[in-house]
């Protein structure tokens, strides 16, 4: 087998409570994240050892030490002691610095794919560890699915009681820096409640609107004010929920129906970027040969 496709898929954040700062600059959090079916494409290929070459079709990112593919390449190899060689395409289809994780699901593909692709058999407990050095939520995409999260964000416990949704994905072509948003909370003005029962407050959509908020909505929606006014337009179309996911800029709102998605996702016209979104559950590679 000389090469792997894999699908590296977004995901959501479903409220996203921050609720301190450690010493070491990181902030602890509780949040769902929810895997949805937007993805970038992800190839991983054999080269001579040694070798690791990145290849993306966004002009904007970086394919070297910069780029958190050829990061995690490297902590592959060295976590497993072989001497391997990679060439790794990423075709972008999910937006850059929207709260969606791309990068991050990128990273966690390659490690899946670097792992089959040259027969590794790295445990589970190893791969997590390369990921949680990457990123907190890199660890989230190893595992896909649904999720809530805590610590800074690499506390994982599977949840299954979220249910299904048709949802609008907003893109309002601004990139956010998360560093940024985090760095300007005002821990006085988050006052969001703590998530106990998640169980029972997915049997009543009613109760995530108020239940499920996003603390660094205050910062980003005080900057980009446009950003309120799509969530607001969410409500207004019946959704159920609406919100930013993690730091921005994305703006989702969720649907019981496919209508009501379709209705919402169709009143935004031409001035966004906008993607009809469902849940995703599960990771996905394709062996091939070239």
């Amino acid at each position: 087998m000389l090469r792997l496709e894999l699908k590296a898929y977004a995901k959501i954040n479903i409220g996203l409570r921050v609720t301190g700062r450690r010493s070491d600059g990181y902030h602890e959090i509780e949040t769902v994240f929810q895997q949805i079916d937007i993805f970038d494409d992800i190839v991983v290929e054999k080269l001579s050892p040694g070798q690791i070459v990145v290849e993306t079709t966004n002009p904007e990112l970086p394919t070297g030490e910069g780029n958190i593919c050829f990061r995690a390449a490297e902590k592959v190899r060295e976590a497993s002691g072989v001497n391997f060689g990679v060439k790794i395409f990423i075709k972008k289809n999910i937006p850059v610095g929207a709260g969606l994780g791309g990068g991050s699901s990128d990273a966690a593909a390659v490690i899946r794919g670097i792992n089959e692709l040259f027969q590794l058999n790295l445990a589970d407990q190893k791969r997590q560890n390369i990921a949680r050095e990457l990123g907190a939520d890199v660890v989230f995409f190893l595992l896909g699915g649904t999720a809530w999260a805590t610590g800074i964000g690499d506390v994982l416990q599977p949840v299954s009681s979220m249910p299904h949704f048709w949802g609008v994905l907003v893109y309002p072509n601004i990139e956010i820096s998360t560093a940024w948003a985090y760095k300007n909370i005002n821990f006085s003005l988050t006052k969001t409640k703590k998530i106990i029962k998640l169980e029972s407050l997915f049997e009543k959509r009613e109760s995530m609107r108020e239940f499920f908020q996003n603390d660094l909505e205050i910062v980003v929606f005080d900057k980009y004010p446009e950003l309120a006014e799509i969530k607001e337009k969410f409500y207004q179309s019946g959704a159920f929920f609406a919100s930013m996911s993690g730091s921005g800029s994305s703006v989702y709102g969720l649907f019981t129906d496919i209508a009501g998605a379709e209705n919402a996702q169709a009143s935004f016209g031409d001035r966004y970027r906008t993607f009809l979104i469902q849940p995703f559950e599960k990771t996905s590679i394709t062996r091939g040969a070239m």
